[in-house]
């Protein structure tokens, strides 16, 4: 894989464990030697179930995406990592697909699928990559594409990198001072890495705790200043990275479980007075009227939601009606009505919208109007989501609604037991913070704090310094 000055998840992985590798000296500096994986090699490997990649370092299970973001001299990079629920055959292997994304603020500037396969002893082989780079011109256009960086194994002179290795003839802990390459393809893909320390705690700027974690150093010899530092998370893998100077940072800021099989179990719940809606992180108390503030780029935006005394049958269940107006200086831009009802375990369920979108010209003149973002539960596959569990846990991820390709918004607690103070010194303790996003939209990311007995206070849009907030409940 050819270094990037990108962070790219599933490279920074590849230096989790330099186990069964030697160090030595390195004629660029960086340390460690640059021609030697150690012992371990691809042609006395075995491959049961080369697809399966478990290990403790580098799990790729199907269905789960990282995402990842970092704040750049050219602005918000958002990198999204997908384990596909595919495979490819390379170099007669069947290997793990995984898809990595990298956004400069909504741009798509590079769209990568790697190949990796673990053998029967437990190593991780990383075996190629397939490779679109988007290159565009000041006004945002798109001029080309060209796949730099892209090899595979057992095509022209690329040879297998080895990521991790596991199984009981393996140290437990990687060996500071291991140094290994990450791939290898002469003058095309040599990069490297030197584990520097073990046993790490990390603090991501969110507040998230990470104990046990690794810390490495990687370089590549072909180009002058790549050094990065990278931090794997046991049972996760890289959670941050950061350039030599300290300047460019890349954290992790969510895990979620897509796919329509990881959809919340609706079936099972059950409903004996669903309108009566009293979570202590979403009250819903009938003829309550919330208003919030922004100020956007395109004006000042405010929001009133209002609980109604209305009810509606969605899906088989009777379900509260809110609505949810929202205004752009003065002028409506969205009218919603939302349907929820809370199971008897205490989880709120999202089960639909009915909205009403408004479109005007240039001079404030109403357009058109739309029902774009519409849908409801149990009306063409349409599935209900959790709007909040009954008992949030930091962590857990989550769909709030399932509309295949409309409407597919989800959610991860990513901690409890916050302080949020808003702009106009308004404090609350022990609320919940989640971080909010959506596949079909992948660079929109938001943070949401949720007050006990007050519900939504905050949201904050990731790439903006504008908070929309409470500002009034009647």
């Amino acid at each position: 894989m050819q270094f990037k000055k990108y962070f790219t998840i599933i490279l920074a992985f590849i230096s989790l464990v330099a186990v069964g590798c030697n160090s030595g000296s390195s004629s660029n500096g960086s340390g460690g030697d640059n021609n030697s994986n150690g012992d371990l090699k691809f042609e006395k490997a075995a491959f049961s179930n080369p697809a399966y990649i478990d290990h403790r370092f580098f799990p790729l299970t199907k269905g789960k995406t990282l995402i990842y973001t970092s704040q750049t001299e050219g602005g918000l990079e958002t990198i999204i990592v997908e384990m596909l629920d595919q495979t490819r055959d390379v170099a007669g292997v069947t290997c793990a697909v995984v898809r990595d994304r990298v956004f400069l603020d909504e741009e798509l500037i590079e769209d990568t699928h790697d190949w990796y396969a673990q053998d029967d002893a437990g190593n991780v082989w990383y075996m190629g990559e397939e490779v679109i780079n988007y290159e565009y011109d000041d006004d945002g256009e798109l001029i080309e594409t060209n796949n730099d960086g892209a090899w595979e194994t057992g095509l022209d002179v690329a040879e297998i990198g080895y990521i991790a290795e596991a199984g009981p003839q393996v140290k437990a802990t990687p060996t500071i001072g291991d140094s290994f390459h990450q791939e290898y393809y002469e003058g095309e893909a040599e990069d490297m890495a030197l584990v520097e320390a073990t046993d790490v705690t990390v603090t991501l700027a969110d507040g998230t705790v990470y104990t046990g974690c690794l810390k490495t150093k990687e370089w590549n010899p072909l180009e002058e200043d790549s050094v990065e530092y990278k931090y794997y998370a046991p049972g996760i893998g890289m959670i941050k990275e950061t350039s030599e100077d300290g300047e460019e940072v890349v954290e992790l800021k969510g895990i979620f479980a897509t796919g329509a099989q990881n959809l919340p179990d609706f079936a099972s719940a059950t409903f004996t007075s669903p309108t009566l809606i009293d979570h202590r992180f979403f009250p819903q108390a009938v003829g309550t009227k919330r208003t919030y503030r922004e100020e956007t780029e395109d004006g000042t935006e405010v929001i009133v939601i209002e609980v109604l005394d209305e009810t509606r049958e969605v899906d088989g269940i009777e379900c509260l009606v809110i609505r949810d107006r929202v205004f752009l200086d003065d002028v409506i831009v969205e009218d919603t009505y939302d349907w929820f009802a809370q199971d008897d375990a205490g989880n709120v369920w999202y089960m639909g919208e009915e909205v009403v979108n408004y479109e005007y010209d240039e001079d404030g003149n109403l357009l058109e109007t739309n029902i774009e973002g519409s849908w409801e539960a149990g009306v063409d596959d349409a599935q209900g989501g959790i709007q909040m569990w009954a008992d949030p846990a930091a962590g857990a991820s989550y769909y709030q609604e399932y509309y295949e390709e409309d409407a597919e918004d989800m959610a991860m607690i990513v901690a409890t037991g916050v302080t949020v103070t808003l702009e106009d010194g308004t404090s609350y303790e022990d609320c919940l913070q989640t971080l909010d996003w959506t596949p079909l939209e992948p660079t929109a990311l938001e943070y949401k704090f949720y007050a006990p007995d007050v519900g939504f206070i905050k949201e904050i849009h990731l790439g903006s310094d504008d908070p929309l907030e409470l500002e009034e409940i009647e």
